[in-house]
């Protein structure tokens, strides 16, 4: 039954709700391939040759998005043979008006418009999939799909050729596959797993040959299935890439420091290698690697305690990452970022900088640590056990050290190893999933430094997860623990840190032990949940993580002493209804506790995303977080209450199918008792002049108000002093993004973004009652008369009591302009040539701005750093 008239949205969930779901049952669907006896075709997207126009085409194709189960709008023609070598695919995308066919070069991964694709299960687990997918402008888009669809790894880069081209018909595809980009059996009468799609661009709509229910669990083990195949070997992979980077810097000359020349010159070789041990493990390699051609981390200004989350861009990191993370908690909210493998410390700024005792000692301080070279190990073996091992080397770094033409060097970052091992093995046809992991971070230390690092750091856990009904409902158990160990003061570091704060004054059900030389931590996750069949899915689940936890050589998190629970429910309507195309919306729920069972925060939200029958999208949601204590907010000093707050989001974007398309959205924050206020406004802006140049705009624009920001503690004779203030922020950053495709192989980026930040703190106070019902009586204002202001030193006196102590005014107003051009070059599979020139300007000044527009002529006018390199590669296969 379809509603075809409703005069309410509420009403149409209602309806929509009661009416239950009866998915359709569609048989397994099955291809019989045949081995080439003449030629092989030639790979020219023109398919006319031999083998396509005597063998049979197979379609069929049925639609998933958005009529689930309802024929496509166009029809789809696909073919499959094989050599001893390769795999040949052809693929006829049919189009009743050829000329409205959308042809969109872009980068490798990133592709737009029309585009067909297939999903190879090789290995026959009905868990893991190879995808090779490509668009009507010849544009590749590869990736790996594991744990049976729930994650997908778009780094996975295989050498394999393809080449489209238009008809009278429509538009064609033509592939070749090598086998040894495949892993498999070495079986007689092989069987695969098989899935086909179309992606039909003008309705963006999605048709697939094996047709899969929306609301099925999992996607692989629903996969239709390839035989036929006779007589193949598993293949190994073997292929060497050297290359050579060549780099000039340029920047701003400074008076009597050496290290500030004005220019620096620099050159380096490498190599990388991919080593096929067995058809079904490879072995990585990267010795010297360079990572010049990946873009810089965006700017931001962090106030708080915590370490800024920045994703990995790593090619050698970020390829195969699905295999090596550890979760610590589940779905996309705050902590989705903690991880027992965060890769980003390997190769990190060096964590300790040098005491100068004068002005004239000028420091060369590394910005990175070098990394000598870095191993991979990975694979599954046929009865599915995933095993993943990683080894890193980093090299000693210093910090040079000028004192009036004297030179020496002090050590910024030992020799360390770094180590990762994941085993994943499937049982019960993939119902049954167990995971482990362990990793080791040893420094070699000399006397200097190791007071200042963790001589040892190691961290493992397990993972169970538990399928049933055909993988509808689901169980996750997660437990995990840490040690670390190293000198006393190294010790007594960890546990004054941000992450747990022992040291706090209040604190009862943990204390700061000086004498230890180890911390073993623990933490776990409890996970139930419905995630396919109907409308409603819904998961709840319960986490800890002890005070003692530390990741953070080797992963990420922020803080411990935690323990959560959470529920989530979401109502998903795939079907056209009313003016609805889909309707998706969530509620969510969350409390948590430290380990002295305070409750120390509680909150909610509901939100939801509707995509409109003209292709419009509405977004939005509110949030309610309840009074939370907190034992981070006064740096170690005691626990402070916090009042709630209410924040609303919203967001509309046009019709992503138009040459000028947007998205704008902004949030509302308003806290309890006038304690903050915060608001921010956005757009996503991006526009097509032509089939291969892409030109994207990002405006935002936030301020924000806090009553107390924290400071500092100040030396006072009577009871300590943690000093807070309100703050004014106000945000502007513009990332502007060119992207110009001459062809699938041939690309030229730029990338662009000012980033104006400016904080003023006044109304400045000291916290009397950090636990007061009352948000005022939490803390007491210093008169006018209290504060004396040096503006050499920037820095205020208090006089309280007789007694007179200081502390810094911490106004700024922080400007940075980051741009990056990248010129790259593909001139054959998996060889390329970069030409890149990097820029930052950066500029801070201790006033708050008075006007954006000086701002941005400061920011223009400063100094550039400047990074020209070329990169040269040549894969060897």
């Amino acid at each position: 039954m379809r509603i075809e008239k409703l005069t309410t949205l509420s009403l149409a969930l209602f309806l929509l709700i009661g009416r239950g779901y009866a998915s359709k049952t569609y048989e397994k669907r099955f291809y019989e391939t045949a081995p080439i006896i003449a030629e092989t075709p030639i790979i020219d997207g023109v398919l006319n040759d031999a083998i396509w126009l005597k063998g049979l085409w197979q379609g069929g194709f049925i639609q998933r998005d958005p009529y689930a189960g309802a024929n496509p709008s166009q029809n789809t023609e696909f073919q499959i043979v094989y050599d001893q070598d390769y795999l040949y695919v052809a693929i006829k995308a049919l189009d009743d008006s050829p000329d409205s066919v959308s042809y969109r070069i872009s980068r490798r991964d990133d592709i737009e418009g029309d585009a067909v694709g297939l999903a190879i299960d090789s290995y026959y687990d009905k868990q893991t999939a190879f995808g090779f997918w490509v668009n009507a402008a010849g544009v590749k888009k590869d990736f790996i799909i594991t744990n049976d669809g729930d994650k997908e790894d778009q780094n996975w880069d295989p050498i394999w050729w393809v080449k489209t081209a238009k008809s009278s018909q429509g538009w064609t595809a033509e592939m070749k596959i090598p086998l040894n980009q495949l892993r498999f059996a070495s079986l007689d009468n092989l069987i695969w797993g098989l899935q086909v799609g179309r992606y039909y661009f003008r309705k963006q709509e999605a048709s697939y040959w094996q047709f899969v229910p929306k609301d099925a669990s999992g996607w692989v083990h629903n996969f239709g299935e390839i035989s036929g195949f006779s007589g193949l070997t598993p293949k190994r992979q073997v292929e060497f890439a050297p290359y050579v980077v060549t780099k000039t810097e340029r920047f701003k000359t400074e008076a009597n420091n050496p290290y500030m020349t004005g220019k620096r010159n620099e050159l380096n070789l490498g190599a990388d290698a991919k080593i096929g041990l067995t058809n079904n493990f490879t072995l990585d390699l990267t010795v010297n690697p360079d990572f010049g051609q990946v873009e810089a981390d965006p700017s931001v200004v962090n106030l708080s305690a915590f370490e800024t989350y920045f994703e990995e861009k790593r090619p050698f990191f970020v390829a195969g990452s699905n295999l090596f993370g550890f979760n610590l908690q589940g779905g996309d909210g705050d902590g989705a970022a903690e991880n027992l493998f965060y890769s980003r410390r390997i190769g990190r700024s060096p964590q300790i900088y040098p005491d100068t005792e004068t002005d004239d000692e000028k420091v060369d301080f590394p910005s990175n640590t070098t990394i000598l070279g870095a191993t991979k190990l990975s694979g599954r073996t046929n009865n599915g056990l995933s095993v993943g091992v990683m080894e890193s080397l980093t090299l000693n770094s210093y910090a040079q050290i000028d004192s009036l033409g004297k030179r020496h060097r002090e050590l910024a970052e030992p020799l360390t190893n770094y180590f990762v091992g994941t085993l994943k093995k499937e049982f019960n046809k993939g119902n049954t999933i167990i995971n482990s992991i362990f990793t080791s971070t040893n420094r070699q230390f000399t006397d200097a430094t190791k007071d200042k690092l963790h001589k040892n750091a190691y961290a493992g856990g397990v993972d169970l997860q538990q399928y049933w009904k055909n993988k509808n409902y689901f169980l996750n158990v997660k437990l995990y623990l840490s040690n670390v160990n190293g000198t006393k003061n190294a010790i007594a570091k960890t546990q004054n840190s941000s992450a747990r704060y022992f040291q706090r004054p209040d604190v009862k059900h943990v204390s700061l032990d000086s004498s230890r030389t180890s911390l073993t931590g623990t933490g776990g996750l409890l996970q139930f949940g419905k995630v396919g069949e109907g409308h409603i899915r819904y998961m709840s689940s319960l986490s800890w993580k002890s005070p003692e936890l530390e990741i953070n050589d080797l992963g990420y998190s922020n803080s411990v002493d935690d323990i959560s629970q959470s529920v989530w429910v979401g109502i998903r309507f795939w079907e056209p209804v009313f003016i609805f195309r889909n309707i998706n919306i969530n509620l969510n729920q969350w409390m948590g506790w430290n380990f002295g069972r305070d409750n120390t925060y509680k909150g909610g939200n509901i939100n939801f995303n509707l995509q409109l029958k003209n292709y419009w999208g509405i977004g939005g949601g509110i949030n309610r977080s309840g009074e939370r204590l907190s034992n981070s907010a006064l740096w170690g000093g005691p626990m402070l209450k916090l009042p709630g707050n209410w924040n609303g989001w919203y967001n509309i974007s046009s019709d992503q199918r138009k040459a000028l398309t947007f998205t704008v959205g902004g949030s509302n924050n308003w806290g309890d008792e006038g304690y903050s206020r915060s608001k921010s406004y956005f757009a996503f802006i991006n526009y097509r002049p032509s089939k291969n140049i892409s030109l994207t705009l990002v405006p935002e624009y936030s301020v924000r108000t806090n009553k107390l920001q924290y400071v500092g503690k100040a030396d006072y004779t009577g009871p300590s002093r943690y000093i807070n203030a309100s703050i004014d922020q106000k945000t502007y950053e513009l990332s502007l993004r060119l992207e110009y495709s001459i062809n699938p192989e041939v690309s030229l980026q730029y990338y662009a973004r000012p980033y104006l930040s400016s904080v003023k703190y006044y109304d400045y106070k000291y916290i009397t009652n950090p636990l007061a019902n009352k948000f005022e009586n939490r803390f007491e204002k210093y008169s006018e008369s209290q504060l004396t202001y040096d503006s050499d030193n920037n820095e205020f006196s208090v006089v309280e009591n007789s007694n007179t102590y200081l502390f810094s005014k911490r106004d700024n107003n922080y400007l940075d302009l980051q741009s990056t051009m990248i010129a790259r070059w593909e001139y054959r599979p998996g060889s390329t040539l970069f030409f890149v020139w990097t820029m930052g300007k950066q500029d801070s000044y201790q006033t708050p701005s008075t006007s954006v527009g000086n701002d941005v002529d400061n920011l223009f006018s400063s100094h550039p750093h400047s990074i020209f390199l070329v990169k040269f590669s040549y894969r060897l296969n």
